[in-house]
């Protein structure tokens, strides 16, 4: 059985690799040479109060898991977003392969933070979602997910992403593809800000 030493150590070692993962990776040099962006370690800026309630730093997160914080890589004026993770075992739905439900999550919160900066309030909600899942994604897998906000009339935004295989020795390949549209609700001032 694992000790939480050996867990820290295997966390230690996936943020390490990730971290290489992200500093060689080209999308990665060029949105950083982009005015207006900036780089971080969360999707979004969650209130501390309100951390426990937020799925994937806390349900999603760990050893086995997500297990290693999201290099993020935004620029809000572009309404573009790249993110890197790293997916754990504990992740599967059939065995081996990441659970799509997962990778659902994963696009919903990178596309609408993608457009939220593009909204009025900087917040928003999914109004649809569609995805077509391209290849399945082996558990302990480093994977990309690129976001691009499409368009925007209005409180409406259209939000295009893909989930890429960057695991080093693997193809570099697209796994999944997905189309979104948010809505920023009338209600939007009542909701927590995501978004500093």
């Amino acid at each position: 059985m694992e000790n939480a030493l050996d867990l820290s150590t295997e966390e230690e070692q996936a943020d390490s690799l990730l971290s290489q993962v992200v500093s060689d990776h080209p999308a990665a040099h060029e949105l950083l040479l982009s005015p207006f962006t900036k780089s971080s370690r969360s999707i979004f800026d969650v209130a501390p109060e309100h951390v426990p309630d937020h799925l994937t730093v806390t349900t999603l997160a760990g050893p086995d898991l997500i297990s290693s914080r999201p290099y993020v890589i935004s620029n809000d004026e572009a309404g573009k977003l790249l993110a890197f993770y790293h997916l754990g075992r504990r992740l599967s739905g059939h065995n081996g392969i990441v659970h799509g439900g997962l990778v659902g999550i994963l696009l919903d919160e990178c596309m609408g933070r993608a457009c939220f900066p593009k909204f009025q309030a900087k917040i928003g909600v999914t109004v649809k979602l569609e995805i077509s899942y391209q290849a399945p994604i082996p558990v302990d897998s480093m994977v990309l997910v690129s976001a691009e906000t499409a368009d925007v009339r209005g409180r409406k935004a259209w939000v295009k992403a893909t989930v890429e295989d960057v695991t080093p020795g693997r193809e570099t390949k697209v796994l999944s593809q997905a189309t979104a549209m948010f809505v920023e609700p009338r209600w939007a001032s009542e909701m927590s800000k995501v978004i500093s």
